[in-house]
């Protein structure tokens, strides 16, 4: 089953969730954290328009926006994944 999943910005109020789904499934998690771990790394590929496959465009488009905000994951029905 697909679960669309999101990254969001909770310091915003309201915290701002990313236009783009960063995954479809509960088993692309480790690959979202992974990003999220390298997040300095995708902000500095997005301002020298690196492209990468759709979910991880969407993330790296999202830590350039947020580049020091804690960032959760969250599911399409508003489930937090840690």
């Amino acid at each position: 089953m697909s679960t669309r999943i999101y990254l969001e910005c909770n310091v915003h109020e309201p915290a701002i969730k990313s236009d783009q789904e960063v995954g479809q499934h509960l088993y692309d998690l480790p690959r979202i954290r992974e990003e999220i771990a390298k997040r300095a790394e995708y902000v500095a590929a997005v301002n020298l328009d690196a492209q990468f496959e759709r979910f991880t465009q969407g993330a790296a488009y999202f830590f350039s926006q947020h580049p020091t905000c804690p960032i959760r994951i969250v599911d399409e029905y508003g489930d937090e994944h840690p």
